[in-house]
């Protein structure tokens, strides 16, 4: 009995062993798939996205970021929102008069995510599109259409300091359409803003991303605190990706690192706004790696904190 057993498991192993000679001699087809995140492991990344919600919704400092979407040619990853930080906070775009379907698609990652994105109007650079109210209106009426039909969680907004009743018409137009849970963010000087309606947005970038040393960045803040009456809490510094910054001794660092550093200092503030993100994207050790140092930089540090900078 117990040879006829060692005589079948010898058999079976024969048979396996040609089965198996046989699989290595064949060639086999390999799924090249990329899969993302999601489509891994989606119990993990429903678990992940919940951890992210639940930060963004702490009270936390806030960084923002500004992308050019749907660009008439993608060049590469950098183009989707998909791709952008998992832990930033707003993405206002830039190019949303062309939300594409492939914005549509990254909607929904988005809001798992738990980043705003919002409809950027870029005023100061597009005054001379409209001839009057009447074509500003036209054009804000489509915008507010366009967030609720893609699903847009708010709007951002630059102006023509000398452009008041344009600047007016837009807070109204965007502060009315607002709904629960979106935001209203303006980039500029907030003595740009009526005083009245200076209360109705919910962040204000300073337009520090020009500045080439900390002392002015530190009269901007001082200037909308104090003229303006700005709550600290609702301000961004505002810098570019590949901009310098120089500190108090005239040494030179990577703005968006240095800001954030005041952030803290100078307030604490409401957090950093970064412009040109895409240029962050490619870099050896991860993408996007100046502004994830400049987002583990905020988070490490609890706003209640003592901000002495060492």
């Amino acid at each position: 009995m117990k040879q006829n057993f060692i005589f079948t498991l010898l058999a079976l192993f024969s048979v396996l062993s040609l089965v198996s000679c046989s699989d290595w001699t064949e060639t086999e087809a390999l799924d090249s798939t990329v899969k993302k995140p999601w489509e891994q492991d989606p119990a993990l990344w429903a678990e992940y996205t919940a951890t992210l919600r639940a930060y963004k919704q702490s009270e936390h400092f806030i960084v923002y970021a500004r992308m050019h979407n749907s660009p008439e040619k993608a060049t590469g990853e950098q183009d989707f929102m998909r791709c952008l930080p998992d832990s930033l906070d707003i993405v206002a775009l830039t190019n949303a008069d062309n939300f594409s379907k492939f914005d549509a698609e990254d909607m929904d990652v988005m809001r798992e995510k738990g980043t705003k994105v919002l409809y950027q109007v870029d005023y100061a650079a597009r005054a001379e599109e409209f001839a009057d109210m009447q074509a500003l209106d036209a054009y804000l009426d489509r915008v507010v259409a366009a967030v609720a039909a893609n699903g847009m969680d708010g709007y951002s907004f630059t102006t023509d300091p000398l452009a008041t009743d344009a600047t007016a018409r837009i807070v109204e137009k965007f502060a009315a359409a607002k709904s629960e849970g979106q935001l209203l963010v303006f980039e500029g000087n907030p003595l740009s803003l009526a005083a009245a309606d200076r209360p109705k947005v919910d962040f204000i970038a300073l337009d520090t991303e020009k500045l080439e040393n900390v002392q002015e960045v530190k009269l901007q803040v001082l200037n909308a605190t104090g003229y303006a009456g700005i709550a600290p809490e609702k301000l961004l510094l505002a810098a570019e990706i590949s901009a310098p910054l120089l500190d108090e001794d005239r040494t030179e660092f990577a703005a968006v690192d240095e800001m954030s550093r005041r952030v803290i200092e100078f307030g604490p503030l409401g957090g950093l706004a970064a412009y040109n993100i895409s240029e962050d994207y490619y870099h050896a050790e991860m993408n996007y790696q100046t502004i994830r140092g400049a987002i583990q930089t905020l988070s490490l540090i609890h706003i209640s904190e003592p901000t002495r900078r060492s």
